[in-house]
């Protein structure tokens, strides 16, 4: 029994692979609360008013598309995206290509300026995409603004409390991140933390989650961790804890 659980489990690992940004091979297997805000309708208001709009992290465009949906033709007259993980460049590139957008390969964790010039963009949208704030107020026009939604840096903490590891981004906070926008002489206009779970229906789930963002836990494997794999099935469903939080600033209209 244990050894067709190990290898069950070691397939579905093994077999999971993030293609864009789509969990839908989930649906009905994972449950996750919503935050209080609605970021999609931020993104939505805030991109009618751009003229020239960016999108840091665009995944495979399926986020980007939607937002052009809704917007029509409210949409900014021009639309750049970035994407730092290779295999979702053409995934972005081909979705976003009907749009006219520009799909540009970039990694902020390259530690590497953004590839555009100064006062570029009225809008900058990041939904958990790293940035580096400094670069933001850069290419930001006077007036424009940067919208972002970030995952905070003790999300999932169960994950690593059940198989190891440490956070990877400990400095992902709203205070650390509304600090450094006003350092980078931003105005934080609005700002909002969010506290909600995620609900597994079992250990299947739960590892082709694990599988699908691998960055949570490195280096997890099944086969080390099957006896709490094993001790999580038989509990379930799996409860996660998700923390989530937003902010809006808008660089000064004049130099400060």
């Amino acid at each position: 029994m244990a050894d067709s659980f190990l290898q069950k489990l070691t397939r579905i690992h093994e077999d999971a692979t993030m293609v864009g940004w789509d969990f839908s091979g989930l649906d009905g297997r994972l449950v996750a609360d919503e935050p209080g805000w609605d970021f999609e309708d931020l993104c939505v208001d805030a991109m009618s008013e751009a003229e020239a709009a960016i999108d840091l992290g665009t995944g495979g465009g399926e986020r980007l598309i939607a937002l052009c949906e809704r917007l029509g033709d409210r949409r900014p007259a021009h639309l750049t995206a970035t994407e730092g993980w290779r295999p979702n460049v053409p995934v972005a590139r081909a979705a976003l290509k009907s749009l006219g957008v520009d799909v540009v390969d970039y990694d902020n964790e390259s530690h590497t300026a953004m590839p555009f010039t100064s006062d570029s963009f009225d809008l900058v949208m990041t939904r958990h995409e790293s940035y580096d704030v400094t670069e933001v107020a850069r290419v930001l026009r006077p007036g424009g603004t940067l919208i972002t939604q970030q995952v905070h840096g003790r999300d999932a903490e169960e994950l690593r409390t059940w198989f190891g590891g440490e956070a990877q981004y400990p400095d992902c906070t709203l205070e650390h991140d509304t600090a450094a926008a006003v350092a980078a002489s931003l105005v934080v206009e609005e700002q909002q933390d969010w506290t909600g779970q995620m609900e597994f229906a079992d250990a299947t789930a739960l590892v082709e989650y694990m599988g699908l963002v691998p960055w949570d836990v490195p280096g997890f494997t099944v086969e080390a961790h099957l006896a709490k794999l094993a001790e999580l099935d038989a509990a379930s469903p799996i409860l996660i804890s998700q923390r989530r939080y937003w902010f809006r600033a808008r660089h000064p209209d004049a130099p400060v």
